[in-house]
């Protein structure tokens, strides 16, 4: 796949967006921003579940008390792995759902889904600390190290979704890097680690893109991202996901098998709450084996309700 086919499909899919409502601050990255009331009630959604999980699991919707109870909490909560993630459980499923809804009806309101052959799921409520935590950048999947989630074991075929929500997203925010014009499609799979590919993440230039509350960020598995913090920078809360092409006739996605089963249609997506309901399996003090970095630390099964 030709870095120009990669750029002719995305601009198919940014043009879908009222052009007064989005940036597109490379070929591969898009900005779009989201309607109002859909972010309120993402931005509710996402509170009620993060309070949830904090060890007392008061409800606690105001973004400055939240996050002061957060960092309060932070060595008591238990499902928040090092890269941040608030992995969903059994006692959250109803919390984790209605956020779910709440993100399916702002992508739902951008008119998209057609475009879509299947969503990486569970989707990720992320929790950055407003400093680097000691000894993560050890690991071999820091957020924090220049990437492409295909690294990871995702379809290249792919575009990461990302919406901030509460925090400081002006000095704890994401940095993007776009590819050069020699890109090769090779450069993209499953590595052993984020670092493994260090030499290739080098070819790649930084970019300005505002990383700002309200707005859905749109970047082709092509680019690259890391997790960044700016001096005196506080923490943020965020979601994550990815949605994958279709593959080109005659070709299969590059998918670690780990992580076939991460896959959801846009059908069973965006009726959650509707047709479908995301249930978890682990309680708080069971952990699933994340394969090293390589699957989804969260065991999900996707149910169909009964619509009659």
């Amino acid at each position: 796949m030709s870095l120009e086919y990669r750029r002719s499909r995305f601009h198919n899919l940014v043009r879908r967006f009222d052009p007064g409502l989005r940036t597109l601050a490379d070929p591969l990255i898009s900005q779009v921003k989201i309607d109002d009331t859909l972010f309120c009630n993402l931005k509710t959604a996402i509170a009620l579940y993060v309070s949830r999980c904090l060890p007392d699991g008061p409800y606690v919707v105001e973004e400055n008390k939240l996050l002061d109870e957060f960092i309060k909490n932070r060595d008591k909560v238990r499902n928040c792995t090092p890269n941040g993630m608030m992995v969903p459980k059994k006692e959250v499923s109803l919390e984790f759902n209605l956020v779910v809804r709440a993100f399916a009806d702002v992508i739902e309101s951008l008119n998209f889904t057609d475009l879509v052959a299947s969503w990486h799921v569970p989707l990720n409520v992320r929790y950055k600390d407003g400093h680097i935590v000691k000894g993560s950048l050890e690991r071999a999947y820091p957020t924090e190290d220049i990437h492409s989630d295909s690294w990871a074991g995702e379809s290249a075929d792919s575009v990461t979704t990302m919406i901030p929500i509460f925090g400081d997203t002006e000095r704890n925010r994401v940095d993007y890097y776009v590819p050069p014009d020699d890109f090769q499609e090779e450069w993209l799979g499953p590595q052993s680690s984020y670092r493994h590919n260090a030499e290739t993440a080098k070819r790649y230039t930084k970019i300005n893109v505002p990383y700002s509350k309200g707005c859905l960020y749109l970047v082709d598995f092509a680019t690259l991202h890391a997790s960044a913090r700016f001096s005196g920078a506080g923490p943020r809360i965020s979601i994550d996901t990815t949605f994958a092409f279709p593959p080109l006739p005659g070709q299969e996605e590059k998918i670690h098998p780990w992580r076939v089963n991460e896959r959801a249609k846009s059908e069973d997506l965006m009726g959650i709450g509707i047709s479908s309901l995301f249930l978890f399996n682990n309680s708080w003090n069971e952990h699933v084996d994340n394969k090293g970095g390589f699957k989804h630390p969260s065991d999900l099964t996707i149910i169909k309700l009964k619509t009659e």
